[in-house]
């Protein structure tokens, strides 16, 4: 597990959100949540708070098919200037 993701995953442990597989790519994560219309800015907020707002780039919020699911979830994704 990558820092980046382990800080995500703690940063969302005291959140009603339910989190898939976080992905690291190089500097590109993948954050799938599985509530159905999740707020986008309340997550992006969260990521924001564990990682730093400056530490943040291209931030876009979809909603997907979370992978290998039945579940329809929303998915942040971010570049990492970290």
């Amino acid at each position: 597990m990558t820092d980046i993701e382990a800080t995500i995953r703690e940063a969302f442990e005291h959140t009603e959100y339910n989190l898939g597989d976080v992905a690291v790519n190089r500097r590109q994560v993948r954050v799938p949540v599985r509530q159905e219309g999740a707020d986008p800015d309340a997550l992006r907020a969260v990521i924001e708070e564990a990682l730093g707002a400056e530490a943040l780039a291209a931030v876009t919020v979809t909603t997907e098919r979370i992978a290998g699911e039945d579940t329809v979830g929303t998915v942040v994704s971010f570049r990492y200037r970290g």
